[in-house]
């Protein structure tokens, strides 16, 4: 049974769909994995269990004279590497793969680099790296297998880093649990909504989302339609959402606040009309740009078989070939796309479960990543 040790500085495995795909697949291909991460309140870690998983967690920083916690995420990985037999370390977030890099170089293991976002580069915006940013950015370089989302982003690996193509592989953001057929109640119930017509925003919450624009949207859709916000972490006390949630937007605009496990998430989305996603360039910049199928959210809209409305970007291109949803290019325009996707809903559904089994089905990609593990 090979060892797998994974280490996440944020304790939100729960809210990556292709991390925590990839950890189910190998756990049920027998492969052995420890987690080790921090604890916040903020975040459920897993919403499963397994009994080939082992998770381990340091208490984050909360005193000035405190270790901060990603040297007691150091810490703790050297001595659980020193005492038990680690196959591969696994960087799952920024100071997890700078760790994993580290370690795996002094004790001589091999380093798998899983691209949770773009690592930075210089640009118009950014005229330097932090010190951070360029310590990622030389564990990226150094990593044995790097796991990034799709061909736009394996692109701008190569374009920007000394790397090898054949050590680049794809793992699109989706989920692990099989695709969904049947609709839904679960917002309608929750919400106490029925007869709504649901746009549901899933997932995080904040301006490079656009959701004040897209709650602000709303004064012009139809009486029937509400605006859904379901979140998946603990917001209270942020500036941004509290503007927004403490609005007043006449009914149209309704938040689901109460977290869910990774199976009623898809109960969730499949009991919504039309996901929406909207990515804001001027706050992401290349990573709007090249979102691709890096957007967790659309990959769950499509694998329930919910139309999608997106932001214009050419990685999001593949949503009006295949014909599951309508890319716009301003707020202004939802409600028109809202009426089109409504009056032939049927037919974007199909779709949309056609582009998922196409483009995003992550067992067209899990294999290989196996294989590169033997």
């Amino acid at each position: 049974m090979k060892h797998i040790l994974l280490i996440l500085k944020e304790p939100f495995l729960d809210r990556i769909p292709s991390l925590k795909t990839l950890i189910w697949y190998l756990l049920n291909k027998d492969y052995k994995i420890t987690l080790i991460t921090s604890e916040s309140e903020r975040f459920t870690l897993l919403s499963f269990k397994h009994e080939n998983l082992r998770i381990l967690t340091v208490c984050q920083r909360r005193k000035r004279l405190e270790l901060p916690t990603a040297i007691k995420l150091l810490l703790k990985t050297f001595s659980f590497v020193i005492f038990h037999k680690v196959d591969f370390l696994f960087g799952g977030d920024a100071i997890g793969n700078i760790i994993a890099s580290k370690i795996a170089k002094s004790l001589k293991k091999k380093h798998i680099f899983f691209v949770l976002e773009y690592p930075q580069i210089i640009t118009k915006q950014v005229l330097f790296l932090t010190r951070l940013q360029g310590l990622e950015n030389k564990s990226l370089e150094k990593a044995d297998i790097i796991i990034t989302h799709d061909k736009w982003h394996k692109q701008f690996l190569l374009s920007h880093f000394d790397l090898k193509s054949n050590n680049i592989l794809l793992l699109p953001n989706a989920s692990f649990t099989p695709e969904v057929t049947m609709k839904s109640v679960f917002l309608q119930r929750r919400l106490n909504i029925q007869g709504q017509k649901i746009v549901l925003h899933s997932g995080g919450f904040g301006r490079w989302f656009k959701c004040k624009e897209l709650a602000d949207s709303t004064s012009n859709w139809a009486n029937d339609v509400k605006l859904v916000f379901h979140i998946s972490h603990n917001l209270q006390g942020d500036p941004y959402f509290e503007s927004v949630y403490n609005s007043d937007y006449h009914g149209r605009v309704l938040f689901s606040l109460e977290p869910v496990s990774t199976y009623e998430l898809d109960t969730l989305v499949a009991s919504a009309d039309i996901g929406i996603a909207l990515y804001s360039e001027a706050e992401l910049d290349y990573r709007a740009t090249y979102m691709g199928l890096a957007a967790g959210k659309i990959g769950n809209y499509l694998k329930c078989g919910v139309p999608v409305i997106a932001t214009r970007l050419l990685s999001l291109s593949y949503i009006e070939e295949y014909n599951c949803g309508i890319l716009v290019d301003k707020e202004s325009d939802i409600a028109d796309a809202i009426n089109r996707i409504l009056s032939d809903r049927d037919l974007y559904s199909k779709n949309a479960h056609r582009c998922y089994r196409e483009l995003w089905y992550p067992k067209l990609y899990v294999y290989r990543i196996e294989d590169a593990l033997l």
